[in-house]
This record gives structure tokens, C-alpha cells and sequence, in this order.
């Protein structure tokens, strides 16, 4: 009888167990960042600090002297290093395979090539297709980021004129389910032309973008004249690729318009004003030729770091030199002239091989004029703005997630390296393989 009571304990303490849910601690990981300078974005810099961070999240920052180290957070010495807020970068083809560039081919070659039947495409572009079901994660292009400062990343698509949607991401280990911040994000389209396929031209492209819009709308309308009356109307019928651009024409969804040159940028605008938009302009290496226009428009701007110049640019038909002069002193003085201009602008790293590229290029923007506090700006609080994370990320603050890089100097400086990084309050060293 004994046995049977004791049997019978135990199981009404499992169901019990079972029914208030998985176990799991109430707080996670607590760490305590000490005596490090903290370049908030937020405020002036602390110069000697600390940060308590919690469950992922930021619990308290300020001088080391008036903010109290909790009993169970591991501490951390930081003393020589400059704790930063997590770099963003707004556009990325992170965790994608990218087509290998083409050798050129002789007019013989091209026509065999189209003739030839051409493998099922596991993925077409189009308005509906979400990137995250393409990604592949890589450690090494992870770590890249890192050390050059990144916790967070707009990954997009990049094929087509309707590319699909884009996932924002949080770089904080190896599961990409776990890295979601959004998913899916942004409608992309890129004003390019379609390859052995219609519209082959650019005034095909526009009109193709335009024709879905107004059809998109149009869809809407009878989708929701249908649902209000449901009797003495035919339902209209069901558009998978209509459907999926309603929200964007409809419900002001984000749309992100690749420029590739300075009529691009017009041409965007213009789609954008016709169709009340909640849209940015991506790429835009072209946009201090249009500052006045985009100072008047407001519309958001994500600028590559990528500095080689659009391919019908006269910089690249006049020889190798004069395109060699605009990728190292044209093109990387475009943010400059941005932030002169007093245009806001995020920098992103689309086009760029690795993390250490992404730096390579910051500097060289600096170089060419562009303030440290505006790049740095460019990099936190902007992106963080434009992709609506200002409430999450972007400065160090209390109750933001606990993106933090340490550093060992000055974030862009030459000799800086990045020794520890935080991503959703996960804790990444770099502190020996950086010395």
C-alpha cells in the first residue's frame, strides 16, 4: 500500500509539473561589462562604466560607481576596451549563394547556351518568395561580421525585377529560426531587366512595376468589395502573386528599391509617390547626384559601402584608370557628400565579399570625408530607425536588446579590433585570435 501511495505522489507531482510547462531557469545568462568606455549613442560617452546585462536584454549602464554588479553575473574586465552599441547593416546577401560571375562569352556561345534546356529554378524570384527559406548559415561568414562589428543584418534576395522578401536577423549563433528578428521584412524589387525573358528593356521594367502595382491594387478592391457583400457579386479569383503584393500597396508594408545608378533613384521616387509607398531606396552609390531630389522627398536611404561604380557609369567607359580613380576617391566620397548635404542615411554592406571588407570600405568613407560620428550614425541609430528597430536597438539603453561590441580602440580606427561581442545578450570572444 505504502508503494502504491508513493507511486501514485509521484505521478500527481508530473502532471502537475507537466501542466505548469517545460522547466526553464527565470532569468538567462547575467554578465556584468566593467570599467569599459561606453559609447551609448544615446547620451555623451561614459569613460569608465559598466553594463549589466540580463536575459538577453540591457538591465542597467552607466558610470561604474553608481551602477551595482548583481551576485550572479559573471564579470567581465574591460578595462582599455570601448563598448559600442551592435552595428546594423540595412541590406545583405548574407547566408546565400550568389551566382559565380560569367566569363564573356562569343555571340556563338550565347545563343548555344539559350537553346540549351535550362534546369528548374528550386527558387524563382517573384513578390511572394521569402528569403529565410534560402538561407545557408556559414560559421566563418558569421565570424566575419563580428569582427567587423555587425550583430544585426538585413538579408534580401537578389535575383529578378519583383526579387522577393527579405529577413531581418540577429547574428547571435548557429540556427537561423533563432536569429529572426522579422520575417519576413520588406518587399525587394531591383530596377533592372529580366534575362532572356520579358521586359528585356528598362522602360519594359518600369512599366512591368507599375502594371503590377495598379493590378495589386485593383485586387484589393475586389477582394474587399467581395468580402463586404458575399451574395449577387462573382468572387473574384484567387492571384497568388496579386495576393502576395497587396499588403504593400494596401497596408503600407516596407518596399525597398534597389538603384543602381542616379536615373534609378528619380525613377523610384516617382513609383514610390504614385503609389504612396512605405518604401527606401537601396544601393543609391549614385545619390550625391541627386541630393537636392532625395533632401525633398524624405524617403529613406540605405547606401552601399560598395564603391564600384553603376556599369553604364562614364566612369567605367573611359578605361581602367578612370575607374580605378572613382572606386578609391568618386564613389567613397559619396556618404560625405550625403552628410553634408544633411540627407540621413544608413550604410549597408551589400556587394561586399566579408566582414573585413565592410571595414576596409568604412575607412576609406571616412578618409574621404565623412565624420566618425556620421559613420557611426550610420551604422546605429540610422538602419536602426529605417528598419523600425529603434525601440529594440541602435543605442545602449536600458531594456534594449543586449547587442554590445567591445572593442580595442576607437570602433573604425586602423589598429581596432574587435575582442568581445554580445548578440541578444550571447556572449562571442575574439579577445585571443584578434591579437
Amino acid at each position: 500500500m505504502k508503494s502504491l501511495a508513493r507511486t501514485t505522489l509521484v505521478f500527481l507531482v508530473l502532471v502537475l509539473v507537466l501542466a505548469a510547462g517545460p522547466l526553464r531557469p527565470d532569468v538567462g545568462p547575467a554578465y556584468a561589462v566593467r570599467n569599459c568606455r561606453i559609447v551609448s549613442m544615446a547620451g555623451p560617452p561614459v569613460e569608465k562604466g559598466t553594463i549589466v546585462i540580463r536575459d538577453g536584454l540591457i538591465e542597467a549602464l552607466g558610470p561604474a560607481d553608481k551602477v551595482a554588479v548583481p551576485d550572479d553575473a559573471e564579470v567581465i574586465e574591460a578595462e582599455g576596451l570601448t563598448a559600442y552599441p551592435g552595428l546594423i547593416s540595412g541590406h545583405t546577401n548574407l547566408f546565400l549563394e550568389l551566382p559565380q560571375p560569367q566569363a564573356e562569352q562569343s555571340p556563338a556561345d550565347f545563343f548555344r547556351a539559350v537553346q540549351q534546356a535550362q534546369p528548374e529554378d528550386p527558387f524563382p524570384p517573384g513578390p511572394g518568395v521569402r528569403i529565410f527559406d534560402q538561407l545557408k548559415y556559414k560559421k566563418t561568414a558569421m565570424e566575419g561580421y563580428h569582427r567587423a562589428g555587425f550583430t544585426t543584418v538585413l538579408v534580401a534576395p537578389f535575383r529578378g525585377i519583383f526579387e522577393g522578401q527579405s529577413v531581418l536577423l540577429d547574428l547571435n549563433g548557429d540556427n537561423p529560426e533563432v536569429m529572426v528578428l522579422r520575417n519576413p521584412f520588406a518587399l525587394h524589387i531591383n530596377l533592372t531587366t529580366e534575362r532572356r525573358a520579358y521586359p528585356s528593356s528598362l522602360m519594359g521594367a518600369i512599366a512591368h512595376i507599375r502594371q503590377s502595382f495598379l493590378d495589386a491594387r485593383y485586387y484589393a478592391d475586389r477582394q474587399a468589395q467581395y468580402a463586404n457583400v458575399l451574395t449577387g457579386l462573382k468572387r473574384p479569383v484567387y492571384d497568388p502573386r496579386l495576393e502576395a503584393l497587396v499588403p504593400f500597396v494596401r497596408d503600407g508594408r516596407p518596399v525597398v528599391f534597389q538603384c543602381n545608378n542616379v536615373e534609378d533613384i528619380k525613377r523610384a521616387l516617382k513609383i514610390i509617390s504614385e503609389f504612396r509607398l512605405n518604401a527606401c531606396l537601396t544601393g543609391a552609390n549614385d545619390a550625391w547626384r541627386a541630393a537636392e531630389t532625395l533632401k525633398q522627398s524624405r524617403v529613406p536611404l540605405l547606401v552601399t559601402l560598395d564603391f564600384k561604380p553603376p556599369s553604364g557609369s562614364r566612369y567605367v567607359n573611359q578605361g581602367e584608370e578612370m575607374k580605378k580613380k572613382a572606386e578609391s576617391e568618386i564613389y567613397p566620397a559619396n556618404p560625405a557628400a550625403l552628410a553634408k548635404a544633411g540627407i540621413p542615411f544608413a550604410l549597408t554592406s551589400l556587394g561586399l565579399a566579408d566582414g573585413p571588407a565592410v571595414v576596409k570600405n568604412i575607412q576609406a568613407a571616412i578618409k574621404a570625408g565623412l565624420p566618425l560620428e556620421a559613420a557611426l550614425r550610420a551604422l546605429t541609430v540610422e538602419p536602426a530607425r529605417i528598419l523600425g528597430l529603434g525601440r529594440q536597438a541602435g543605442t545602449l539603453e536600458p531594456g534594449k536588446i543586449a547587442n554590445v561590441v567591445l572593442t580595442s580602440g576607437e570602433i573604425f580606427g586602423e589598429k581596432s579590433r574587435v575582442a568581445r561581442i554580445f548578440v541578444d545578450g550571447a556572449l562571442f570572444s575574439y579577445e585571443e585570435k584578434s591579437k
